[in-house]
């Protein structure tokens, strides 16, 4: 069964783009992207990576040729890059058994949450967005 997307948020601001696809992604990855040291190539190859991940629990695992083709650059290149946000540890590649059995290599975001999350926390309109009850009960990082 086909969905209705044309009542949603994002189609109403993107009209029919919204309808191949969005993704969530926080606007403090691009406030500290230069913090973080990622280049534009990087934070592409990042936001390729992002947009596999939807759920928590699935980690995300495009091919490094299949970033590079959309990006038109050279597989080694987004290789290089994900190997420097490795060492980094903004994202750990992971080898998981699937669901048929077949090995697969999967991206573990969990660096780069925690990451964005010290950071956000030092952004002027972090607290501005919360309750005064999310503010009492605020841990510091």
């Amino acid at each position: 069964m086909k969905s209705n997307n044309h009542n949603l948020p994002a189609s109403a601001k993107w009209g029919r783009a919204a309808n191949a696809g969005f993704q969530l992604l926080p606007d403090i990855l691009l406030k500290k992207q230069n913090e973080l040291e990622l280049s534009a190539t990087d934070l592409i190859v990042l936001i390729n990576i992002t947009m596999h991940w939807w759920y928590e629990g699935q980690k995300p695992f495009p091919r490094s040729q299949t970033v590079a083709t959309r990006m038109g650059i050279d597989p080694r290149t987004v290789q290089r890059s994900m190997r420097k946000m490795q060492n980094k540890g903004l994202l750990q590649r992971q080898k998981i058994t699937n669901s048929v059995g077949e090995e697969q290599t999967v991206f573990d975001l969990g660096g780069l949450v925690s990451s964005l999350s010290k950071h956000a926390v030092n952004d002027p309109g972090y607290r501005d967005r919360l309750s005064d009850k999310e503010l009492k009960n605020e841990t510091p990082f």
